[in-house]
């Protein structure tokens, strides 16, 4: 749970008592806490392994190793929800950057590296056919390597404008190409295309140092 204090507590993200605290484009918002059907996917479980073997080799590190990654934080302050500037610790930030290397299956990096050019995704119009079960993503241009990360939402309400919770990887390092097909990976993860559903997409970068992109969501019908 992050809470920021002012006079009062003004503003809130995270769990809490059975809620989650968030925001969205309307403003802070609470809701019932749920609880996942099967907490034990495929997905999840290889999260957790990537968690667990990215905490042993920050254990098994040199010293001299280490004391690189806590001085390297200051050259990767991040920007929380808040406006706030902020530091990871050298171990959150060897796994932070390390856990999207895995992701795209680049290799684990032991020494801190310094930043690296940062390159959006690139616009693009997804177009969905439930036909022959394929969906285009249409990028302008050919999106930058070594890492691209592609996700969907599956099907949501026609009201629905915010998806950050639904969003699930479905294609990662694929071929830098600007027409990326992906209807395969989308089947596999949440089943058979409709006419009308409506769908979210969202993709983003990784560089050669596991730093990652804004990521960019647009929704597309399924035709």
């Amino acid at each position: 749970m992050k809470i920021k204090f002012g006079s009062i507590v003004v503003n809130g993200s995270g769990k809490l008592g059975g809620h989650v605290y968030s925001s969205n484009r309307g403003g802070n918002y609470i809701r019932t806490l749920a609880t996942p059907s099967n907490p034990q996917t495929a997905a999840q479980q290889l999260g957790r392994q990537v968690f667990t073997t990215l905490t042993q080799g920050w254990s098994a590190l040199t010293q001299s190793q280490r004391d690189g990654w806590d001085a390297a934080v200051s050259q990767f302050e991040k920007t929380d929800q808040f406006g706030d500037v902020r530091q990871l610790s050298g171990k959150g930030l060897y796994i932070s950057l390390n856990k999207e290397l895995v992701l795209i299956n680049e290799p684990i990096i032991s020494v801190a590296p310094s930043p690296g050019p940062i390159n959006f995704p690139g616009n693009y119009v997804p177009v969905i056919t439930a036909l022959d079960s394929t969906i285009d993503m249409g990028f302008e241009t050919a999106p930058a390597i070594p890492g691209l990360v592609i996700g969907s939402s599956g099907a949501v309400t026609a009201g629905t404008s915010f998806v950050k919770d639904k969003l699930r990887n479905i294609a990662v390092n694929a071929v830098a190409d600007d027409a990326i097909t992906l209807g395969a990976a989308y089947v596999d993860r949440f089943g058979t295309l409709v006419v009308g559903q409506k769908i979210a997409m969202n993709a983003y970068t990784v560089n050669a140092v596991g730093q990652r992109s804004p990521q960019l969501t647009i929704f597309a019908v399924v035709e």
